[in-house]
């Protein structure tokens, strides 16, 4: 497997390898784009079920590939190895035209060394890890074995230009996934009224976050309700999840279907930290970003994190537009006094909407998903 060219096919082939459910979702935006351009390719490689229904043979379930930390990441040792093999092997016997990594840098960083080691085919990196945040040394393995680097956050662009590393600005794909709906139509279609006031749990998509986070919530929405009847609550439900192994409330409504319409209906989210902060800005949802994770990891973080803020929304605005409530704040008490204090104060809901609508100005690139898949299918 040392440096084996690529063969020729009657069906063009590219490997696509998404770790977590929010690079499923642009996982999928891209092979339709591309699809769209040149019917006559096929996916192979590891991706959800959005991606599956956009044409992947995926090999490996990405639900098992959602592990955040540094202690959870060493207890699943093994499986990432067995991965590894099994997509050297995959690549092997498919002899893909490209391989497109999407976001996931612990593993695909190093799946791209490990590739470029054994095969001659082109790399492409699309949703760049955040070496700007921490890690940056990991800038070499990038000026070394990624062909192209295909960013989506505007400053990214100028970040790696300066590191002598090409990167291409093609705006956030979320604008080309979302059709925006009215408040009733949205209350509609998810059974709410539109009349009263809805606070939206979205506690993550992985395992180990909601784990973390789903008691914080509820208690901290309970305390919400004692203070205010009216309000509706509804938990924004990855369907990966088996949601049944909490007891949950009766007055809050589990939304497995349409998660990120819950976000978008809001008039207030509680979010744990991660790519629903930047979904939120875009739906124009006022949010409060929450985060904890176990000790150690949380200790090394702060040693390693050389940006001030948790959530892309206020790293994006350069200040802390939606507030953070982290690891040892990250408490019912501390999330429920945060959120009365915006529920009842409505010049500082409208100055937060307003800072929302500056960061969606900056995101949009205008159809991130057709340029990428034109970058990509230029490569070859």
């Amino acid at each position: 497997m040392i440096n084996k060219p690529i063969t020729d096919s009657t069906i063009p082939t590219y490997f696509i390898i998404a770790g977590e459910q929010s690079a499923d979702n642009h996982g999928a935006s891209l092979m339709m784009a591309m699809l769209a351009q040149n019917p006559e390719i096929e996916f192979k490689g590891i991706g959800g079920e959005k991606m599956t229904n956009a044409g992947l043979n995926s090999i490996e379930e990405i639900d098992k590939m959602a592990v955040m930390g540094f202690v959870e990441v060493i207890k699943h040792l093994r499986f990432f190895r067995d991965v590894t093999l099994k997509v050297l092997e995959e690549i092997d016997n498919c002899q893909p035209r490209q391989i497109i990594l999407i976001d996931y840098p612990g593993f695909n960083l190093r799946m791209a060394k490990k590739i470029k080691e054994n095969f001659d085919i082109p790399i492409t990196y699309y949703i760049s890890p955040q070496l700007w945040a921490w890690k940056e040394n990991r800038i070499t393995i990038i000026r070394k074995y990624i062909d192209q680097m295909l960013v989506i956050f505007p400053f990214e662009e100028e970040w790696y230009r300066e590191r002598e590393v090409k990167a291409k600005f093609v705006g956030h794909p979320i604008f080309d996934e979302w059709t925006p709906s009215s408040k009733e139509e949205l209350c509609e279609l998810l059974n709410l009224n539109a009349d009263n006031r809805i606070i939206t749990l979205y506690p993550g998509s992985r395992l180990q976050e909601v784990k973390k986070h789903l008691p914080i919530l509820i208690q901290a929405a309970a305390k919400l309700r004692n203070e205010d009847t009216s309000l509706q609550f509804i938990l924004g439900a990855t369907p990966q999840i088996d949601w049944t192994q909490w007891i949950l409330p009766d007055w809050i409504q589990v939304e497995s279907k349409y998660p990120q319409k819950a976000l978008e209906c809001a008039e207030l989210a509680l979010v744990a930290s991660g790519t629903a902060t930047l979904e939120a800005a875009v739906f124009g949802t006022p949010m409060i970003i929450i985060y904890k994770m176990a000790s150690i990891s949380w200790w090394i973080s702060r040693v390693l994190v050389s940006v001030p803020f948790a959530g892309m929304v206020n790293i994006i605005a350069r200040r802390e537009i939606m507030p953070e409530l982290l690891q040892e704040n990250a408490t019912p008490e501390k999330v429920f006094s945060t959120a009365s204090s915006i529920l009842k104060n409505p010049e500082k809901m409208e100055k937060m909407m307003a800072d929302l609508k500056k960061v969606q100005l900056k995101l949009k690139g205008g159809g991130a998903s057709n340029k990428v898949a034109t970058h990509i299918l230029e490569l070859n």
